[in-house]
């Protein structure tokens, strides 16, 4: 049998061995800095104009004698980057490239390729020069582009490039200098850098930023993140409870209510044979009796709109207080229903549960489902009703 004093000793040593051991696993998993760096795209020497050539021609070129160009419309170019720390199996779709014309129309080119160039950090990164978003039509008027390349939520300084003939377009940012091939670029790094922003007051960890717009919004933008950059979550989550809903450059469809089966004036047939007359307006069957109109106000809210908070929430409570486009036709049925959901939002759910029950296109659609034989609806509709009776 052990003696106490052996015991002790041996208890005190495992406390040791313990210790010793945690300690190197949290100096293994610390990182001085777990910021990302801000990418640089390059520019050709003396000039803001990128350093960008045509897909297929960068093992014949020399980086350090490429001259400005145009490229045509839909062309894949390849752009060239620096100052980025990627993780393993980073690739291409982690970064997203952004055109800004004349007139302030947002483009978004899609990144088909992207590799490394050599091992002092230069990357290739190939794109088409073909919106992917399509909200604004192609530029018509050929000139210059202003290019930013985001990563993890953080942009590129921003660089010309010439669609179709070189000149005009956009002024060059305030802070805008060359940034070449082969030069000491790591000031202008530091400059990039969020935290040293003037301005700055937010999340410095671009990670945090992106989750939250990922789970707060419809997606990260560079207005977005920035904004949040600058003001701080609770800043922007307090401006996105008090921000007025819908925005005001989409507010909700208001068409006319008409009769629940569809009339000969507002049939979709616009051929004026056989006595059938033309619709007014000849887009009413679309507008009236379809989804079309709160679908387009829907994307258009998601893609542009201000108050991207109350519009999760409200996406978010419409899967649980669901409905049917094919049960409820007509299309401000299911506007009037939206408006309950984002009124109750940030509201107290029992609200909304009230104001569902008694709401017209809730009590169609269970009416409608619970008149199939044996469907579960049926008990559902009988006893949510009886909530409030």
């Amino acid at each position: 049998m052990k003696s106490r004093e052996s015991l002790s000793i041996l208890r005190i040593f495992a406390a040791i061995v313990l210790c010793v051991f945690g300690v190197i696993g949290v100096s293994a998993e610390s990182d001085p800095d777990p910021n990302s760096p801000t990418p640089i795209l390059l520019s050709i020497p003396a000039s803001t104009r990128a350093l960008a050539i045509p897909e297929g021609s960068l093992s014949r070129v020399d980086l350090g004698r490429i001259e400005s160009r145009a490229f045509d419309q839909n062309a894949r170019i390849v752009l060239f980057v620096t100052n980025l720390a990627l993780m393993q199996d980073e690739g291409a779709n982690a970064f997203r490239v952004y055109a800004t014309d004349a007139l302030g129309h947002q483009y978004r080119y899609p990144v088909v390729n992207f590799g490394p160039i050599n091992k002092q950090g230069l990357y290739a990164v190939t794109i088409q020069l073909t919106d992917e978003i399509g909200y604004w039509d192609p530029p018509t008027a050929t000139g210059d582009l202003l290019l930013q390349l985001t990563w993890r939520g953080l942009g590129s300084n921003r660089v010309r490039l010439g669609l179709g003939q070189t000149g005009g377009g956009p002024a060059d940012d305030d802070n805008a200098r060359p940034t070449p091939y082969g030069a000491n670029l790591s000031k202008l790094a530091k400059e990039l850098a969020p935290e040293n922003s003037p301005d700055y007051a937010g999340n410095r960890w671009s990670g945090d930023r992106m989750r939250l717009q990922e789970q707060a919004s419809f997606g990260p933008t560079l207005a977005l993140d920035g904004r949040i950059r600058r003001i701080g979550t609770r800043g922007w989550l307090s401006e996105q409870f008090a921000a007025g809903y819908p925005s005001a450059s989409n507010p909700y469809p208001n068409q006319v209510l008409k009769p629940g089966s569809t009339q000969s004036d507002c049939d979709g047939d616009n051929s004026g044979l056989n006595g059938n007359p033309i619709d007014v307006p000849t887009t009413c069957n679309r507008d009236t009796y379809s989804m079309y109109q709160p679908q387009t106000w829907f994307f258009k809210e998601a893609f542009y709109g201000d108050n991207q908070l109350r519009h999760r929430v409200s996406w978010a409570l419409g899967q649980i207080w669901v409905t049917s486009g094919v049960d409820v036709q007509q299309g401000r049925h299911m506007v009037e229903y939206h408006k309950i959901l984002s009124n109750n939002a940030f509201g107290n759910y029992r609200t909304l549960m009230k104001q569902m029950t008694l709401n017209p296109t809730m009590g169609t659609y269970l009416s409608m489902a619970s008149s199939t034989k044996n469907n579960p609806n049926e008990n559902y509709a009988r006893e949510i009703m009886q909530l409030f009776t």
